[in-house]
Formats: C-alpha cells, structure tokens, sequence
C-alpha cells in the first residue's frame, strides 16, 4: 500500500488553514473570542463563527478542484489562494455591519446582548460568501477574478436585502433586534438560496470575462426573483389561508422554517437544472 503522502499532506494543511482563520478572526475583533465561547457561552457569536469556519471550509475544497501542478506547487496554490478566501470572509464582517444591517451595531448585538438572531444571519452571510468565494476559485479561477465576482455578488446581496424589505411587512433590522428567530431564519435562508443560485455561475471557473459576467448576471436575475415567486409559493401552495409575512412578524419560526427550506430546495433545483 502506498503513502498516502498528498491526501496526508493536504488534511494537515487544512487544519493549518483552520488554526490560522480562526486566529485571524480573533485578531482582527476588539472582544477575545475564546473567552466570549469558553466563559460567556456567547452562543450567537460561535454561530457566527461556525458560519465562517464552514466558509472557510468551502473555499479551501473548491480550490482543491484545481488542475495539479505538482504536490509542493499544489500546497502553496492552495495555501495563497485560501489566504485570499480568507481575507474576503473578513470582510464580510465588515459588510455585514455597515451595508447589510447598518442601522444597529453587528459587534454590540453579537457581544453585549448575546443576540442569536443576528448571529443566524452573520452565519448565512459567511456561508453565502464561501459559496461565493468557493464558485470564483474553482478550477482556473484567479485572485482577480474572485475579488471581482465577490464584489459583484455582494452588491446582488445588498438588492437582495433591499427587495427583501419591500417585500416584507415589517422591519428586519427592527425584528432582529428583538430576538424575532423567525424573521432571522427567513432572511438567512433567503440568502444562503441566493448564493446557491450564484454559485451556479461562478463554478464552471473563469472562461471569458464577457462570458462569465453575462452568466453571472443572467443567474442574479433569477435570485433575485426568487424571493417573491417563492413568497407565493409558500402563501398559495403549501401554507394556503397562511400569510407569511404576518407570520414571521409575530415571531413563527415554524413557518419561516418551511418558506426557508422551499427558498433553497427551488435554488438547488434552479442549480442542478439550468
């Protein structure tokens, strides 16, 4: 039997990778994650923090994906490329507080009110930016082409919130900060099914600029008309006499539930069908 020494090779390097995020995650906050889990048993900040490690995770698989050049080459490609991925997923954080939900402070509803809602949505943002991250490194992608599509995508993220809240009755930063679980199912749903669709255009790797961009757009089109059509769905089909919206409002987490798992099983379907 041979040894195994790549698959060896690339599973500690991995878990080099995972020290490393996790290091840098702790570094770059103004709190002490560790102590935050260990002592405060902060449960809204490890969910966001499992968020990011799976991103990290994603990222780290899809870069595999590439062609090999080589063990030694293949350890230092997927270690700089992982980097990048790295570095993109911290900055979603920073999105997350000043773009996404920027009428309230991420870091005092995360840290000082141990608030789990918002850390629901903070784990479906890392996720969608692994998927996100993972599509643009696939294969023949390069650096510039993942910092290009993450920025691409997380403007169809920022639309995406925005239609959400026209499309809602009620207000999410509002509901979020009152512990509403189920507006923060419905809302971190609605983006993980937006990543998946994105995904999509991102994974075939990097053929043309002009191509991969039409695609690109071409799949933020049908995102973003998913949450509506899926809405009606959920109103009509599944849940008749049920209004979603006044539902989530008051805190159903049952309903947000199933409106969240027909949102992504439609993105999966849109993923392996078109």
């Amino acid at each position: 039997m041979d040894f195994p020494l790549a698959e060896l090779s690339y599973i500690g390097l991995f878990l080099v990778v995972l020290f490393v995020a996790k290091w840098l995650y702790n570094a770059t906050t103004s709190y002490n994650t560790f102590t935050e889990i260990e002592q405060n048993k902060n449960l809204a900040l490890a969910t966001s923090i499992s968020g990011f490690l799976i991103a990290v995770t994603m990222v780290y698989v899809a870069v595999l994906q590439g062609p090999s050049k080589g063990l030694l080459t293949d350890l230092i490609n997927v270690s700089l490329y992982s980097l990048v991925g790295l570095g993109l997923l911290l900055v979603t954080r920073v999105i997350n507080d000043k773009l996404l939900l920027p009428k309230f402070c991420n870091k005092a509803q995360i840290i000082s009110h141990q608030n789990l809602p918002v850390g629901i949505v903070q784990f479906a943002s890392y996720i969608t930016a692994g998927l996100i991250v993972s599509g643009a490194l696939m294969g023949e992608g390069s650096f510039t082409s993942a910092i290009v599509f993450y920025l691409l995508a997380q403007i169809v993220l920022l639309i995406a919130s925005k239609l959400y809240d026209l499309l809602t009755q009620f207000d999410l930063h509002k509901e979020l900060q009152n512990n509403n679980m189920a507006a923060a199912i419905s809302f971190a749903a609605t983006k993980i099914a937006t990543g998946i669709i994105l995904f999509h255009a991102l994974r075939g790797g990097l053929e043309t600029w002009s191509h991969s961009i039409t695609l690109f757009f071409i799949d933020a089109l049908i995102a973003l008309a998913l949450l509506p059509v899926v809405r009606l769905l959920t109103d009509l089909v599944l849940m008749p006499g049920v209004r979603v919206n006044k539902a989530i409002a008051q805190g159903n987490s049952a309903v947000s539930l199933i409106e969240g798992s027909v949102a992504v099983s439609v993105a999966i379907a849109i993923f392996y069908t078109l």
